[in-house]
């Protein structure tokens, strides 16, 4: 991973005062098993700054993919932040109208990241958010990623705030089967 960088954006989004998040697996690692990761992904509010001068605050070494693409999960769009002479890529969200992504960026946490202060998912929607990201894409990582957050949290995870989220998701079954295998104490 490039700190450096992810660094940079976490300055430059608090300065530019945009309201941020880091998702996927930046922030299932702080709450769960850390994993080595390609990408950090992060899900801005819209209309604060634009995708090309937030690039621009980030330096010669960051180049704005001119195209972007649509999320199939939450329906909004997906920007990619390439860093030259890297394999390392950062993918910004633009947050959308989903009501589970309007509640989980309401619901984010300011946590102390990579020596700051950063905006990262609440532990529940970690859990609702790659749940549904393995159920649309079924992609293991996302699955290992819950049972590692679902693993380390336990009882510090409120259930039912995420029950029903699972339940309008079509992901209660994915759920139960995950904490199901995990071993009891």
């Amino acid at each position: 991973m490039n700190e450096d960088t992810l660094v940079k954006l976490i300055d430059t989004l608090n300065a530019l005062a945009v309201p941020y998040m880091l998702v996927g697996s930046l922030a299932s690692n702080v709450y769960g098993i850390p994993r080595s990761t390609q990408d950090a992904d992060f899900v801005i509010q819209s209309g604060i700054v634009s995708l090309p001068e937030l690039t621009s605050h980030l330096g010669p070494a960051v180049r704005l993919d001119p195209q972007p693409s649509f999320d199939p999960v939450t329906s909004t769009l997906r920007h990619v932040l390439h860093l030259r002479e890297s394999a390392f890529k950062i993918e910004v969200f633009i947050l959308g109208d989903d009501s589970h992504d309007q509640e989980r960026f309401r619901r984010r946490r300011q946590v102390r990241l990579l020596n700051r202060l950063a905006y990262i998912l609440a532990v529940e929607d970690v859990v609702i958010t790659k749940l549904r990201w393995a159920a649309h894409l079924n992609r293991a990582k996302d699955i290992e990623d819950v049972r590692n957050v679902v693993n380390v949290q336990g009882d510090r995870i409120d259930w039912h705030y995420v029950l029903p989220w699972c339940d309008q998701h079509g992901t209660r079954a994915l759920l139960d089967q995950i904490r199901g295998s995990l071993p009891t104490t």
